[in-house]
């Protein structure tokens, strides 16, 4: 049992327990700040942080499992594009927890030269089958980059603020931080308050869930960036939340399907953001 957290680690404000135990550990709570929302867990002093490979569970035994995996992350990954294709075009990116390329392979359309970092040694020998370098540490290069992105990767950083000034050592003077990461104020722990699905989302791998004000704050204190855009995505659709509401289980958006209406489900996304209470925040940052 891990000891009990009395402040914040970000801002100093007073916490409270939010969770207690987390999907793989229920000797880990989840703490809840009460100044910038932040949520952490009560063990973060161990040495668990992403350079150490925690976050990893198990990767794809088959190139016919990787496919599948890239398939379903397909959409993500061309939305991203989407998002950060203008900072991107005829600049040098690096992409940090890259996995097995997808964004990668998407945005070299566009961008002069792709790059990036991985831990899974499988995941690096993939991407650097498809012809993109990819190396497990930053260390390892000794360029700078227009533009660094991190889909998914903040919240397993133990030390934000420490990462923050790191990124920037190894962007260009007018370069960009693209920051993707699950938001603490999701509607299903924040509005319907649906303990099927905190059980499941709370893991140990996770060691920060940030909202707008919490990030923004770890952002300013790192005093490197400016925040050019701080936005929310909504990946998981109306179905999704209703079978966690109905059933405590996932998988709404493969299994009623029905009620994937993309008129219902942009309206749905409207108001949850009104809320800023959809699944994911996204940042896009430039260098001071």
């Amino acid at each position: 049992m891990y000891g009990v957290i009395k402040t914040c680690p970000i801002c100093g404000g007073g916490v409270c327990l939010a969770h207690k135990g987390t999907r793989d550990d229920k000797l880990i709570d989840v703490y809840s700040c009460s100044v910038c929302g932040i949520k952490f867990l009560s063990n973060l002093d161990r040495d668990n942080d992403y350079e150490n490979g925690f976050m990893y569970e198990t990767s794809p035994e088959s190139d016919d499992n990787i496919e599948k995996v890239l398939l379903s992350n397909r959409s993500d990954d061309m939305r991203r594009v989407k998002m950060v294709e203008s900072i991107c075009r005829n600049k040098n990116v690096l992409d940090f927890g890259c996995g097995y390329g997808g964004f990668l392979k998407y945005i070299s359309e566009t961008a002069n030269l792709c790059k990036g970092v991985e831990l899974g040694k499988r995941e690096q020998q993939y991407v650097n089958g498809m012809g993109i370098v990819c190396q497990k540490n930053i260390d390892e290069y000794n360029e700078k980059f227009d533009v660094i992105t991190l889909f998914h990767v903040f919240e397993h950083l133990k030390n934000p603020i420490m990462w923050l000034k790191k990124y920037s050592d190894y962007l260009t003077d007018d370069g960009y931080l693209v920051i993707e990461v699950p938001n603490a104020n999701d509607a299903l722990l924040s509005l319907y308050e649906c303990s099927a699905f905190a059980d499941f989302t709370y893991w140990s791998a996770h060691l920060y869930l940030y909202t707008v004000k919490g990030l923004s704050n770890v952002i300013e204190q790192s005093c490197r960036f400016d925040i050019l855009s701080a936005g929310q995505v909504q990946r998981y659709s109306i179905a999704n939340h209703l079978l966690w509401l109905a059933k405590g289980i996932p998988g709404g958006h493969n299994k009623w399907k029905f009620i994937d209406t993309k008129e219902l489900n942009d309206m749905y996304c409207e108001k949850l953001k009104e809320l800023e209470m959809c699944d994911t925040l996204f940042f896009i940052l430039k260098k001071r």
